[in-house]
């Protein structure tokens, strides 16, 4: 790779746009970069950098790339002219920057960007518009990525020194990023990753059979010993052993409690049967001891149903008796009432003599009937006077109805007008809304297909990073057969004697030395590459490489696609758009609605309109209604005075006095006939009841005396109540079964067979029965365990059979992968070295780089000092394997690179970064870099170490390479004479090509 041209605009210090001809500065081979500390030098390289792979070494950012001195408006930029192999490039990048708006105050952000265009047949060819793409070609261009670019094109200012000084885990992470080793470190994390996996599976099997094992001690009683795993099968049958002897011998408990319980059971039995025998006995005998004692109490209810008995023939005269003297009581109760009536009567209004007879009582009654009659002829008076009274109350009632509806209509029309005139506003405010319902649709038509866009940008989103992945793996897979492709051409080259040996023939002249002769003949080794196996890897590694770029294709178009699409959805996101929706959605609905309610409104103006004009009429009959209700009104209450005056003549009422009811006079009238006729013929019925009863006295007297009854109160107390009869007749029956009962039992040949016995302890044999079914439950119990537990280890120990089955393959996989992990991780016995497996590997790369860097050294002119790889670990616990010493050959001293001086740790770490250079170099393809950058650091060195050190980057120029060597010493200016001046001033750095003379 060779760098031709670069031009810097308002970027860094510069403000303005200057050049660099690197053409003109590599034809010398050798120039010096130089100028004031801070002017810019350091900035060149980190615009060959950011044009190259958009990134600049160190810790600055490339959002602060821009020019602080150039004018806001101004586009910073760089542009770089450079070749690889045969092909010629042009790539122009911006950094993102702020510009001032075009329309209002304040600063928008430019996204950065970038452009690559292949310049080789003389034609501009765009093979990329997209920065991070830019990128991703380069890298695959040149065969490195930024990183390594750095490290080797650049030789960054205090970066190698940092290289040589640097701890082993340190020199591990740059080595690993340099040459993209970092599968092995991935393999290490695999390895140990499965390991930890296993030990938790074998943990787990291992818990499993401890888990066993207790619930077998547990359950048979007895102590875990140690080391049982270990004999686990063994000791649970030992356990299952005891566990089954002490079944048996439960076995045998349980049978002879049961025997006992059984013998114990028939004696109680028997004590039960005689002690019931006994009960019945004595029970017998206690029944007739009570009956014998009552025997005047069933005396004396004999006599009781026997008079009962006699009574029952003498109660149908008393039935009468009783009658007779009932009709008697309700006559003159009749006659009482009628004489409290009477009482309370004017008798000299009634004309009634005193003592009152039947025949007063018939001509008073006569005379009150006739008054009722010369009543009831005035009642249809009385009728129209009572109608004439509701007519004018309804006509009051009427008219105060009709002058409140007059006043309700007369107020309506008021208010109608005002209610009118709301109604036209809301119909022309919802008219407005209205009016917006199909902007709206449209507005809401676009917020739809936005949304539709952002979720297909989301979904893009996602398949590109898939993609990006895809690509990623292609990539890497390339870079795979790539390193083989190298692999086997250096396996090739250092074998290539033996092939060409094998295509020698005797007499024909060797194609290396012309001879015809072969008397030693290079002979091939075990792992010799053939041509044919070279040539299967390149095809392998031109098909991955076509794979990574239809992956980079691919993921091209999906950028495409997903700009396209967040273009569609005008930069929002679904939330935002769904938001949008939403509040169309909203304002959408509302103005169809507003279309829905301006007919209802429309309708409601109309209405009023009709109501204004139906009130006015409705007010003006309302008002002739009034008119003609009060002439009615006036009309009865005339009617009204006629009709009462008469009626009260008619009554005798005097003139102002308050006329009764008519009919309430009448209906008391024909009440007091009423009572007037009863109350006669009370007066007529009353002798003849009363002799009736005087007459039935006296023949239930004499029946009463026949049957054995001194009077008729002897006679009403020989009658029993129903209940008390058959109270009676239960007691003598009861009394009569309980003695046939009892002589029964007494008569019963096996209550006669124990007459003179007692009665046994039952409950003596009744506790002794419960104690043996105790001990015989507590004997079920303990056989009922044993056999559980039994066979509950049983059980378990066909789990511990599995569970160890299933552990014991998992632990000695664990052994043998903890094995494994120990040995990649630099752990454990199996490694010597305690070495990680990535270091294992990168400590080639880095004897590769040692040797490289040796070659430089021994040039020098003291030829001191060489550099040698130490796998020791600097401190315990820390990485071995990549350790640099410094060999002094001098004294034979291995120093570390911290005991070197400025100088001599300039010159050893030039010389290790070169070696660097050198192998990165080779691993990234053999991609060759013509122009080399070596930043400060010449200030620390002596003359003699200055002349070593210049006359091996003469030999960087005479190796075709361009060496820029950027320094502020005035020593360098002397001795380069092609110089690219940087200078700073107040409005920025500008930048000179000058060339010292003699």
């Amino acid at each position: 790779m060779r760098l031709h041209h670069l031009s810097i605009t308002a970027f860094g210090p510069f403000a303005g746009s200057e050049e660099v001809d690197f053409d003109e500065l590599c034809d010398a081979g050798l120039f010096l970069l130089t100028g004031p500390t801070g002017a810019g030098k350091t900035t060149i390289l980190d615009a060959v950098c950011f044009a190259l792979y958009g990134s600049v070494p160190g810790v600055r950012g490339v959002k602060a790339l821009k020019s602080q001195h150039a004018p806001d408006e101004a586009r910073p930029e760089v542009v770089l002219d450079f070749s690889v192999r045969d092909r010629r490039f042009v790539v122009r990048r911006t950094p993102e920057w702020s510009r001032p708006k075009r329309r209002g105050t304040g600063f928008t952000t430019e996204n950065a960007c970038a452009t690559l265009v292949e310049t080789t047949s003389g034609d501009d060819h765009l093979l990329s518009s997209r920065a991070q793409e830019v990128g991703h070609f380069i890298g695959e261009l040149v065969g490195m990525q930024s990183t390594q670019f750095v490290q080797v094109a650049m030789l960054p200012q205090g970066e190698f020194q940092k290289f040589l000084r640097a701890s082993s885990q340190a020199r591990h992470e740059v080595l690993e990023h340099l040459f993209r080793t970092d599968r092995f470190s991935r393999i290490e994390d695999w390895v140990h990753e499965h390991s930890r996996s296993l030990k938790e599976r074998s943990s787990a099997g291992e818990g499993a059979v401890l888990r066993v094992l207790d619930t077998m001690a547990e359950r048979s009683g007895v102590e875990l010993p140690d080391g049982v795993r270990d004999r686990a099968l063994a000791w649970a049958d030992e356990v299952i052993e005891s566990a089954t002897a002490g079944h048996l011998a439960a076995q045998d408990q349980h049978r002879a409690a049961a025997a006992e319980v059984a013998d114990l059971r028939s004696r109680h039995q028997d004590d039960v049967r005689l002690r019931g025998l006994v009960e019945r006995r004595d029970q017998a005998r206690a029944t007739l001891r009570t009956l014998a004692e009552e025997t005047e109490v069933a005396d004396r209810a004999r006599r009781r149903v026997r008079a009962d008995d006699k009574a029952a023939r003498c109660l149908p005269l008393l039935e009468m008796l009783d009658a007779a003297v009932g009709e008697r009581d309700r006559v003159r109760a009749t006659w009482a009432t009628a004489e409290e009536a009477l009482a309370g009567l004017d008798l000299r209004e009634l004309s009634l003599p005193a003592p009152v007879t039947p025949e007063a009582l018939a001509d008073v009654e006569q005379e009150l009937r006739a008054r009722s009659t010369r009543l009831e002829a005035l009642l249809p008076r009385e009728r129209e006077l009572r109608e004439a009274q509701a007519a004018s109350a309804a006509a009051e009632t009427e008219l105060a109805d009709s002058q409140q509806s007059r006043a309700a209509a007369a107020g309506r029309v008021a208010a109608v007008p005002a209610a009118l005139e709301v109604a036209r506003a809301q119909v022309a405010a919802l008219a407005d809304v209205a009016r917006r319902a199909e902007a709206l649709s449209l507005e809401l038509a676009q917020a739809q297909k936005q949304l539709a866009a952002a979720r297909d940008a989301e979904q893009c989103e996602k398949a590109l990073t898939a993609l990006r992945d895809t690509e990623r793996d292609a990539r890497d897979a390339a870079a795979d057969a790539r390193d083989r492709v190298q692999d086997l051409t250096a396996r090739r080259l250092s074998g290539i004697a033996a092939e060409l040996a094998g295509e020698l023939t005797e007499g024909q002249a060797c194609q290396v030395c012309g001879s015809t002769e072969h008397p030693q003949r290079a002979e091939a080794t075990d792992d010799a590459v053939t041509e044919v196996e070279q040539t299967e890897a390149t095809a392998a590694y031109e098909a991955l490489t076509a794979a990574h770029s239809t992956a980079q294709g691919k993921v091209l178009q999906a950028e495409e696609r997903l700009s396209a699409l967040r273009s569609a959805a005008g930069g929002l996101r679904p939330p935002d758009c769904l938001s949008r929706v939403a509040e169309l959605t909203h304002e959408l609905d509302e103005a169809r609605r507003a279309e829905s309610d301006l007919a209802d409104a429309e309708a409601s103006v109309e209405v009023l309109g009709r109501e204004q004009q139906e009130l006015t009429t409705k007010v003006h009959e309302l008002e002739t209604l009034v008119a003609t209700l009060e002439q009615a009104v006036t009309s009865q209450r005339r009617t009204i005075e006629t009709l009462g005056g008469e009626l009260a003549v008619a009554m005798g009422v005097s003139p102002g006095a308050p006329l009764g009811s008519v009919s309430d006079e009448v209906s008391r009238l024909e009440d007091l006939v009423g009572l007037l006729s009863g109350t006669r013929q009370a007066l007529v019925d009353h002798d003849a009841v009363v002799a009736r009863a005087e007459e039935l006295e006296r023949h239930v007297l004499v029946a009463a005396v026949e049957h054995g009854f001194d009077d008729l109160t002897a006679l009403r107390a020989a009658v029993l109540e129903p209940s008390e009869r058959g109270r009676l007749d239960q007691l003598l029956e009861s009394r009569t079964l309980a003695e046939n009962r009892a002589l029964a039992v007494l008569e019963d040949d096996e209550v006669r067979a124990v007459a003179a016995d007692a009665a046994p302890d039952v409950a003596a044999s009744e506790a002794a029965l419960a104690t043996a079914e105790e001990l015989a439950l507590r004997a079920a119990r303990t056989l009922h365990q044993s056999e559980e537990a039994l066979e509950s280890l049983r059980r378990q120990r066909q789990r511990l059979e599995q569970a160890l089955a299933s552990w014991t393959p998992v632990q000695e996989e664990y052994l043998r992968a903890e094995s494994m992990s120990k040995l990649v991780r630099g752990m454990g016995a199996d490694n010597q070295l305690q070495m990680r497996l990535s270091a294992y590997v990168l400590a080639t790369r880095l004897d590769q780089v040692v040797a490289a860097a040796n070659e430089r050294l021994a040039q020098m002119r003291d030829q001191r000092y060489l550099l040698q790889r130490t796998g020791r670990a600097a401190r315990k616990g820390s990485q071995a394997g990549l350790g640099l010493e410094v060999v002094d050959q001098w004294t034979g001293d291995v120093r570390d690179p911290a005991t070197l001086s400025g100088g001599e740790t300039f010159v050893v770490s030039l010389a290790l970064a070169l070696g660097l250079a050198d192998v990165v170099t080779q691993e990234a393809g053999g991609t060759e870099i013509e122009t080399l950058f070596v930043d400060e650091g010449f200030g620390t060195l002596d003359a003699d170490t200055l002349d070593d050190v210049m006359d091996r980057l003469d030999e960087l120029r005479a190796g075709g390479r361009a060496v820029g060597v950027v320094s502020h010493v005035s020593e360098m200016r002397n001795r380069i004479p092609t110089q690219l001046h940087v200078e700073k001033r107040r409005n920025g750095s500008t930048v000179a090509v000058r060339t010292a003379v003699g």
